[in-house]
């Protein structure tokens, strides 16, 4: 038997989230400006963790770029 929350939680809308390659979730925001300041700090401390290259900084910048726009995309539809 489900329960009265259960059922209120299956009717919750899903919000539109970008998944990094290491799990970490951002809220996809109409505020391009600052999504793209999120997004830029998410991939710097990419960089300062694993020691990585500006290219492969970039690199996790723009495949979360990408993903936001196939959202964007996908809730204009």
């Amino acid at each position: 038997m489900n329960s009265k929350k259960a059922q209120n939680h299956s009717h919750k809308p899903k919000l539109p989230i970008l998944k990094c390659e290491c799990g970490h979730e951002i809220l996809l925001l109409l505020d391009l400006q600052a999504l793209g300041e999120i997004i830029e700090k998410h991939a710097l401390e990419h960089k300062e963790k694993y020691a990585l290259t500006q290219e492969e900084t970039n690199a996790i910048e723009n495949t979360l770029i990408a993903q936001a726009f196939k959202l964007f995309v996908e809730l204009k539809n």
